[in-house]
């Protein structure tokens, strides 16, 4: 099985480029007040804009969770009353948007959340509560403070008992910190953090392949089920990686590993070749999903996480500082732009 099967990104993608070319029109609009849009950063995890007092970019990022939600709606309807399945996707959100924020160097500090349903009674009070007790803990551990956001019911576009979970996150980049691909040099290691989980990527064709299954969700896995597998929350990395800047380590690139799984680790858009030299122990959701769903590792490699949630780049030299956090999984080369794994190579 593959990712294709459930998502067309061949269509997707051409669609994604005409609207980024067709908004360029737009990117001189900031300035009437006296704000820049950095044009280098358009593509990567967060978008920068120069600020008139010129000590900080600001950074801007809009992100949501995916179709996770769709499994904790599922398993609603099929589990028992009172078990907690909404609190992480509180988490998923926050993540989602602070680990793209930090991956340019930003500080993230703020952070809106959108709630669209399908139905008025979908934000029962146990949803309500459960969600909002997720943000509020995330939001601490991302650092960001969440004083708007907007609720909308929208019957017709989403079916009734789901929502559509987003948000946007805005960070400050002190001008030392800012990180965009330019310092990537030949030689430089690759460190690898580990992911929690399947995080919230690739879930739709996880989705698929838990749906058909005998039990779904409730398929027992590692002394808990399925379902309660795919809903532990994405990791957020805030602390680790903006401990590195603070402690004067000399990183050179960052990539947050969320959809297109392991492509994610080329998203610069300078020309490197990356290769990956010790690929880390796959968690055992992935070995699940891929032995149930019949995908090979070329086809999950580039859809879901494996394992690490989050790259690196910096110099050797680093190591040592580094190993707290990461481990080396890889190194950068000259050549075309491109990541090259034991089985297989992305271009």
């Amino acid at each position: 099985m593959k990712y294709n099967d459930v998502v067309d990104l061949s269509v997707l993608e051409p669609v994604k480029r005409d609207i980024l070319e067709k908004l360029k029109a737009t990117f001189t609009h900031c300035e009437t007040a006296g704000v820049q849009l950095h044009q280098g950063s358009v593509g990567e995890p967060a978008v920068l804009f120069d600020l008139p007092d010129g000590d900080y970019y600001l950074a801007f990022k809009m992100d949501g969770v995916g179709t996770k939600s769709a499994i904790a709606d599922k398993m609603a309807i099929a589990e028992k009353q009172g078990q907690k399945l909404y609190s992480g996707l509180g988490q998923d959100l926050v993540a989602m948007n602070v680990n793209d924020l930090v991956c340019v160097g930003a500080i993230p500090f703020a952070l809106a959340n959108e709630i669209a349903m399908g139905d008025a009674s979908y934000l029962t009070t146990q949803r309500r509560e459960e969600l909002l007790e997720g943000l509020v803990t995330a939001a601490q551990k991302g650092m960001v403070t969440i004083a708007c956001g907007e609720t909308a019911v929208l019957p017709d576009i989403i079916a009734a008992g789901h929502a559509n979970i987003t948000g946007a996150a805005l960070g400050l980049v002190p001008r030392g910190w800012l990180r965009l691909g330019e310092h990537i040099q030949e030689g430089d290691c690759i460190y690898g953090l580990s992911s929690s989980g399947i995080h919230s990527n690739g879930l739709s064709l996880a989705r698929r392949i838990a749906e058909n299954l005998p039990v779904a969700y409730a398929t027992p896995f590692a002394g808990k089920t399925l379902g309660e597998e795919l809903l532990i929350p994405t990791h957020i990395y805030c602390h680790e990686v903006l401990g590195l800047f603070e402690h004067g380590i000399d990183v050179h690139y960052i990539s947050n590993i969320t959809g297109s799984g392991w492509r994610k680790v080329m998203r610069s858009r300078y020309e490197w070749t990356y290769v990956i030299d010790t690929v880390p122990p796959m968690q055992p959701i992935f070995s699940f999903l891929q032995e149930k769903g019949n995908v090979t590792d070329e086809e999950a490699y580039q859809t879901w996480n494996m394992g690490v949630g989050m790259i690196i780049i910096a110099s050797e030299s680093e190591q040592r500082k580094i190993a707290g956090i990461a481990q080396v999984i890889g190194h950068v080369e000259k050549g075309p732009k491109r990541v090259i794994l034991p089985f297989t190579e992305y271009r």
